[in-house]
């Protein structure tokens, strides 16, 4: 089978990391496997791709592609590549990609899986974006969603096609967390409004009143790294709080901390919660939408805050730092949870079963309208 996987960029995302995983594990068994990379301009990848996977970047650099400006060029150059690959699946992530893809492959026999990884209601987007995004997704084969709320926000026409896969726990292998007393904060995320690093800003000013050996550390990059490293300047923290950028390796940020806080204001499905989860870090989460009130549906594996309150969050780390007891019950839980119910070994095998099964819908569909077909003629 030859699988095309067509995603924005080639970076550190939520988005690229399963992408990394799920084409390896096509590879594995055997597939023609094929990354096309819309933004990236060069096939070089955060998370490596083996030699035998084709990464093609479609951005300013790629000689064959048209300039990054104007959807329309990148839209005709991407389906051109398409005819020419004549791939029997092609499988998309994020909104914009979806549809792009959706356009694409418009009338070309292949399946297409959509995969929406962001919080469509929330998300800031281009009214084109807004309403193009469920034109789109009506013209492919399957669509899959992370979470149960995000499949109730689909229209009614477009659940039925709607298959929930959540994300794996996937972490390097060395991967190992250090000693620590308690009082190491993380998190980790893109320096934008949507992760709502400002908001844990303002709940650490009075975690750090309290608790003089606290720091938090915010792993990441994004266009509000000056708006931040001014707040930590208005706040007073700036011999307590470090925005080192993005690790060297994935899942790196694990060994600097005890605690986890994620303080999006919306997600799509935070990885990033369930890799801290699993290498047994206790975690804290707004319970925005969409993910954390299914990831920490069990009160013992890790406490949920009622979104965007500031208070709340700066009890919960300040609860977590001076009770360990909890702290190391949280963590237990926690791990053992993330480990058992997002198996990557179970994640890929619904991966395998949704390809498998919008391959065979795809073919039943070609071979009625092929029938269709004859018989108008006759008809006529």
């Amino acid at each position: 089978m030859r699988i095309v996987f067509v995603l924005s960029g080639l970076g550190a995302g939520g988005a690229e990391k399963i992408v990394n995983l799920l084409a390896h594990h096509r590879l594995a068994r055997g597939d023609t496997v094929h990354v096309i990379a819309l933004n990236a301009t060069s096939p070089e990848s955060y998370f490596p791709y083996d030699h035998a996977i084709s990464v093609e970047p479609f951005g300013k650099g790629k000689r064959q592609a048209l300039p990054a400006s104007g959807k329309g060029w990148r839209l005709l150059a991407l389906r051109r590549h398409l005819q020419a690959l004549q791939p029997d699946v092609v499988i998309s992530f994020l909104t914009k990609v979806n549809v792009l893809v959706g356009l694409a492959t418009w009338g070309l026999d292949t399946t297409v899986i959509m995969s929406e990884r962001n919080n469509f209601r929330s998300q800031e987007m281009h009214v084109f974006w807004r309403v193009a995004r469920p034109l789109a997704a009506r013209l492919a084969t399957s669509l899959v969603m992370q979470t149960n709320e995000a499949r109730r926000c689909l229209p009614q026409t477009l659940r039925a096609r709607a298959i929930i896969i959540p994300n794996p726990v996937a972490l390097p292998s060395a991967c190992a967390r250090g000693p620590g007393d308690g009082t190491r904060i993380i998190a980790v995320g893109r320096l934008d409004k949507q992760k709502g690093f400002d908001l844990l800003l303002q709940a650490f000013r009075s975690v750090a009143a309290a608790a003089p050996a606290a720091t938090l550390t915010i792993f990441g990059e994004g266009p509000q790294r000056g708006a931040l490293e001014q707040q930590v300047r208005d706040l007073a923290l700036g011999d307590r709080v470090r925005m080192p950028g993005v690790t060297k390796s994935p899942a790196d940020w694990i060994r600097t901390g005890d605690i986890f806080v994620l303080s999006s204001r919306f997600e799509g499905f935070p990885n990033v919660l369930l890799e801290a989860m699993t290498a047994g870090l206790a975690v804290i989460a707004f319970d925005c939408p969409w993910g954390p009130s299914e990831i920490l549906s069990d009160p013992d594996t890790g406490l949920l805050v009622p979104a965007a309150d500031v208070e709340r969050l700066g009890d919960a780390i300040r609860r977590l730092i001076t009770d360990r007891t909890l702290r190391e019950k949280l963590a237990s839980a926690g791990s053992a949870a993330a480990k058992t119910r997002y198996a990557t070994s179970s994640v890929l095998q619904l991966w395998d079963d949704t390809i498998a099964a919008s391959a065979a819908r795809h073919r039943s569909r070609s071979a009625r309208a092929t029938i269709e077909d004859a018989r108008a003629p006759a008809q006529s």
